[in-house]
């Protein structure tokens, strides 16, 4: 019997930006640090909305970077509406009023944000996977279950090595025609 022939990286491609080479574990500590020094330095509260700032300048850049990649892409639209709403909801928390009214625009706004922010990962997620298998067929195959619990830490894991890979690709250290990035 034989086997199917292993999927190989392309040739390195200029036309498309490598994507971000910062390890996932450099993005987690930074955000910890960030949320350190706003909880150190910014008034109670306001923190909740500084908070929401550092995780979603990452989102942002990212869909920035895959807009670059894809000027299709849906994710920067939805990230935007994400963006919005969570800060519109993250600055009703700044508000300590007690009226029903408020209550409930809070938890509207609070709802829609989690939703809109469900929606933008697993948009980024197919247009990662889109581009990583019809553009430059890597074989990009994320997973949904982690793509939930860990986002964007998830994504970077799997970019890290895309973008490693690329660079040794560009400088002409990776010469293996028949290596594969990805299992």
């Amino acid at each position: 019997m034989s086997q199917p022939p292993a999927m190989t990286l392309p040739p390195y491609n200029q036309e498309y930006p490598p994507p971000p080479r910062v390890q996932w574990w450099v993005l987690l500590i930074a955000w910890w640090a960030l949320a350190a020094l706003i909880g150190w330095l910014a008034p109670q509260p306001y923190q909740s909305l500084l908070d929401s700032l550092v995780v979603d300048a990452w989102a942002f850049y990212l869909c920035l970077w895959i807009r670059n990649l894809d000027p299709d892409a849906k994710s920067i639209f939805w990230c935007d509406a994400y963006v919005v709403v969570e800060l519109a909801y993250a600055a009703t928390t700044i508000r300590q009023d007690i009226s029903i009214l408020h209550d409930w625009i809070t938890g509207l706004l609070g709802l829609a944000s989690a939703i809109l922010g469900i929606v933008t990962i697993y948009l980024i997620r197919a247009d990662l996977e889109k581009h990583y298998n019809e553009r430059e067929p890597i074989g990009l195959d994320l997973s949904p279950v982690k793509t939930f619990f860990f986002s964007f830490l998830y994504f970077q894991s799997q970019l890290y090595d895309i973008a490693e890979y690329k660079k040794r690709q560009a400088e002409g250290i990776v010469t293996d025609a028949g290596r594969t990035l990805l299992p």
